[in-house]
C-alpha cells in the first residue's frame, strides 16, 4: 500500500463525509498511531482553513479500565489533544467486566458510551480511524465465520449508531493504510502508544496481523481484500435499495405496533430481499433485544415460505403467518422493556423503536385528556410521567374505545410505549391522539447495530 504521508491538499475529500449535515463531530482517539493520525489530520483540516467554521470537532478517549495504565494513557491523548486545540473528554466504561468475549463487549460498551456523549440537539458524527488494514482482517474474520454478503462487505464508511439519526459512525480513513498514516506522524514528529493487546495471540485480529506476510505471498494481500470489501459493499448497497423500495411498496407498518405484508406478495419476492426485509423488520420491532443472528433469519424465512400456519419469537419479535397474512411485532415478554421518567418538554430514545416525548400544554376546550374518561375536567398535567409498556391488563380495559378497524393483536398493543402517572395511564400515542404525548416510530432504518 501506498506509505507516503498525506499532504494538505487530500484534506478536503479525506474530511468531506463530515461535512453537512453534522454541526459536531466527536474524534474517538485511543492513543494508537492510526487514532493519533486521524487526530492530527484534523487538526491541520482546521488549520488549512477547509473546515466549516460552525463545525464542534472535539475528542474523545475511552477508558476501558481493563488493565493498568489506562487512565494515564487517557491522560496523555487528552495533553497532546488540548495542545492541538481540541477539547478532550475521558470517558470510562466502568463497573465489573466480563470473564469472556471481552474484545466485543468492549467494543459494544465504546460505541454506546461515544453514542451517548455525541448525542445533542444536532446531528452528531463518531469518527473513528479504521484503515483499509482494519477492512482486510474484517472481511477475512467474517470469511472464516462463514458470513454472507452483508459481512464480507466489511465496515461501512458510514453508519447510524441510534436509530433516531441523531448519531453516525464516519471511518473516513478506510482508504488509507497504517503504514501511510504512520508515515504521516512521523513526518510530523508525531507520537502515539503501542497498545500490548495488540502482542495478544489470543485474540484472532492480532493472528491475522501475524500471518500478513504469508497471505500476501498467497495474494491475499491487504489492499486486494480491502478492495474486494469494497465492491462488495457496493452489491450490498444496491441490494438495500432494492430491499427498501419492496418494504416501503408491501409492507404494512402500522405506526409501527405491528409490520404486516400479505403472504401472496410475500412469496412472490425473489429469496434473498425476502430475508432482507424479515433482517430489517426484526431490527426495526425487536427494539434493544439481541439482534438475530443471519442463519436464524434464513432459517426462519425458509419455514414461513411453505406457507404455512406458523408462529415463532426471534430477535424480541413474535412473527406470526396466518393464511392470509404474515404479521411482525415485539414481543413484550422477551425481556423487561425500559421504564423512564420524563419531565416536561423531555425527549427520548425508548426500546430503540421510539421517540418519545412529553409536551404538556393546558387542554383546549373539549380535548381528551388520554384516559378515556367520560365527562368531567381533564386532569392537570404532572410535572413529569413515566413511560413503560402498555401490558395486556390496561390494552384490556382501552381496546373496547378502538375501532374494530384499528384493534391490533394484543401482544403487540403489550409493549407498545404508554405514559403513566403513577399507576394511572394517561395516554398511548401508537393507539391514541393526545398532543401531549408523542411515540414516533423510528420505522426501518439500516445499519445501526
Amino acid at each position: 500500500m501506498n506509505e507516503r504521508p498525506l499532504h494538505d491538499h487530500s484534506l478536503e475529500t479525506l474530511f468531506a463525509p463530515l461535512l453537512a449535515p453534522f454541526k459536531r463531530v466527536v474524534l474517538a482517539v485511543s492513543g494508537g498511531s492510526d487514532s493519533m493520525a486521524l487526530m492530527v489530520l484534523a487538526a491541520r483540516w482546521i488549520a488549512s482553513g477547509q473546515a466549516p467554521h460552525d463545525l464542534v470537532i472535539d475528542v474523545a478517549t475511552v477508558d476501558h479500565r481493563l488493565r493498568a495504565g489506562s487512565s494515564r494513557e487517557a491522560d496523555w491523548v487528552a495533553d497532546r489533544a488540548k495542545a492541538l486545540g481540541f477539547q478532550h473528554t475521558t470517558l470510562v466504561w466502568s463497573g465489573d467486566k466480563p470473564d469472556a468475549s471481552i474484545q466485543e463487549r468492549a467494543r459494544e460498551a465504546r460505541y454506546a458510551l461515544l453514542a451517548a456523549h455525541a448525542r445533542g440537539g444536532a446531528p452528531s458524527a463518531v469518527v473513528t480511524a479504521h484503515t483499509a488494514d482494519d477492512q482486510a482482517e474484517t472481511l477475512l474474520m467474517r470469511l472464516g465465520r462463514g458470513s454472507g454478503l452483508d459481512g464480507l462487505s466489511g465496515m461501512a464508511p458510514s453508519r447510524l449508531l441510534l436509530p433516531d439519526g441523531s448519531v453516525h459512525l464516519v471511518r473516513p480513513l478506510l482508504g488509507l493504510s497504517k503504514e501511510q498514516l504512520a508515515g504521516t506522524l512521523k513526518k510530523t514528529d508525531g507520537a502515539w502508544l503501542d497498545d500490548p493487546s495488540n502482542e495478544r495471540l489470543d485474540f484472532e485480529r492480532v493472528r491475522l496481523r501475524m500471518a500478513r506476510e504469508h497471505l500476501s505471498a498467497l495474494g491475499l494481500s491487504n489492499e486486494k481484500l480491502a478492495l474486494s470489501a469494497a465492491r462488495l459493499l457496493r452489491v450490498r448497497d444496491a441490494l438495500e435499495q432494492i430491499t427498501e423500495a419492496r418494504l416501503a411498496a408491501l409492507v404494512d407498518q402500522h405506526n409501527g405496533v405491528f409490520a404486516s405484508v400479505a403472504q401472496e406478495v410475500w412469496r412472490g419476492e425473489p429469496g434473498e430481499v425476502r430475508v432482507r426485509m424479515l433482517a430489517r423488520l426484526l431490527a426495526a420491532f425487536g427494539g434493544d433485544a439481541k439482534p438475530a443472528q443471519l442463519s436464524q433469519v434464513e432459517a426462519l424465512e425458509a419455514v414461513l415460505a411453505q406457507g404455512m400456519p406458523f408462529a415463532q419469537t426471534l430477535g424480541g419479535c413474535i412473527v406470526s403467518q396466518g393464511r392470509t397474512t404474515l404479521r411482525l411485532y415485539r414481543e413484550p415478554g422477551h425481556h423487561a422493556l425500559p421504564e423512564m421518567m420524563l419531565s416536561r418538554g423531555g425527549e427520548a430514545l425508548w426500546d430503540w423503536r421510539f421517540r418519545v416525548r412529553y409536551e404538556p400544554h393546558e387542554p383546549l376546550e373539549g380535548e381528551g385528556n388520554g384516559e378515556g374518561e367520560a365527562g368531567g375536567a381533564p386532569a392537570p398535567s404532572p410535572q413529569a410521567v413515566s413511560v413503560r409498556p402498555l401490558g395486556l391488563a390496561a390494552y384490556a380495559t382501552l381496546k373496547d374505545g378502538l375501532s374494530p378497524y384499528s384493534r391490533p393483536p394484543a401482544r403487540a398493543a403489550a409493549g407498545l410505549p404508554a405514559f403513566w402517572d403513577g399507576d394511572r395511564l394517561l395516554a398511548v400515542p401508537s393507539l391514541q391522539s393526545d398532543s401531549r404525548f408523542t411515540a414516533q416510530f423510528l420505522g426501518l432504518k439500516r445499519g445501526t447495530r
